[in-house]
């Protein structure tokens, strides 16, 4: 297992959003809360990317077909589509990442 770097923490803020690509893996991060997010950057449903999606109290919801998923779990909250993946983010020293 490797530690991939996404991203600074001097970055982060409230509001963040960004999908970041590392090797042959395609992620967004999200924080809200102070609550940084992890998953993967497109819809399960339609594979349309997540990042212009909607988020609020931990639930982001897809900008093309409404699909809301909660942050923390991946679940979709209608039933009937697949989880989003989620990742655990890591923090090392200045920079979050994820363990793969």
């Amino acid at each position: 297992m490797a530690f991939l770097r996404l991203d600074r923490l001097i970055n982060l803020h409230d509001g963040y959003r960004k999908t970041l690509r590392v090797d042959h893996l395609e992620v967004l991060m999200v924080q809200e809360r102070g609550e940084v997010f992890v998953v993967q950057s497109r819809c399960p449903h339609r594979e349309f990317p997540l990042e212009k999606g909607s988020v609020k109290e931990g639930v982001i919801t897809c900008p093309w077909h409404n699909m809301a998923f909660d942050l923390g779990t991946g679940a979709h909250l209608g039933g009937g589509c697949d989880r989003l993946k989620v990742y655990e983010p890591v923090f090392q020293g200045n920079l979050v990442g994820i363990i793969v």
